[in-house]
C-alpha cells in the first residue's frame, strides 16, 4: 500500500532531509520527491502528482505562495500545506488565497505533519488569534499551555535526544 504520496519543498537541504527521515518512520506515507525551489516544486508536482506538498514559504526565486498558485494549476488535486516559521496574519491570508489547505510551523512533530496530510481538505479560512498555530487554517493546534501559542521544548527525536559531548572526553564517549 503506497499510502499518502508527499512532496517536500524547502531550500535548505537539512530541512528536506530531516522531514524525509521523520516521515519515513510514519506508517501510511511515502515521500515521492523533494524540491529545493518553487520552480522545482511546480515541475515535480506536475510530474509526480503528490497527494500532499509540504511547502516552505520563503525561498529564493519563486516563493512558496507563488509556487502554490502554480501547483494548483498543474496538479489541482494536490493538497499544499505550508511549512513555515512565518505565522503573520497577512502571510496566512495570502497563502489561503493562493490555495493552501493548511499550514504548520516548523517546530511541528512528524506526527503532526502526518495528521495534517491525512486531514481532508476543506475550504480554508484565516485562523483566529487563539489558533495561530494550525495544521489546517480552520482547525487550531493546541498551544500546550503557553499563552503565546508557542510550544515548550518537548520535541520528539527519531533516535532520542541529541547527545552533548563532554569537554573532557575524546569525543567518542557522549554524555547526556
Amino acid at each position: 500500500m503506497p499510502g499518502i504520496k508527499i512532496l517536500i519543498v524547502d531550500d535548505h537541504p537539512v530541512t528536506r532531509e530531516g522531514l524525509h527521515s521523520a516521515l519515513d518512520l510514519e506508517e501510511g506515507v511515502q515521500v515521492i520527491g523533494e524540491a529545493a525551489s518553487g520552480e522545482e516544486a511546480v515541475t515535480s508536482a506536475g510530474d509526480l502528482r503528490p497527494d500532499v506538498v509540504f511547502m516552505d514559504v520563503r525561498m529564493p526565486g519563486m516563493g512558496g505562495i507563488e509556487a502554490t498558485r502554480a501547483i494548483k494549476q498543474v496538479s489541482p488535486d494536490s493538497k499544499v500545506i505550508l511549512f513555515t516559521v512565518d505565522e503573520s496574519r497577512a502571510s496566512i491570508s495570502e497563502a489561503i488565497q493562493a490555495g493552501v489547505s493548511g499550514y504548520l510551523l516548523k517546530d511541528a512533530s512528524a506526527e503532526e505533519l502526518v495528521n495534517a496530510a491525512r486531514r481532508p481538505s476543506s475550504t480554508p479560512s484565516s485562523p483566529g488569534p487563539s489558533s495561530r498555530r494550525s495544521s489546517s487554517p480552520t482547525s487550531a493546534r493546541t498551544s500546550r499551555g503557553s499563552p503565546t501559542g508557542r510550544r515548550r521544548s518537548s520535541r520528539r527525536w527519531p533516535t532520542g535526544p541529541p547527545r552533548r559531548r563532554s569537554p573532557t572526553t575524546s569525543g567518542s564517549h557522549p554524555t547526556r
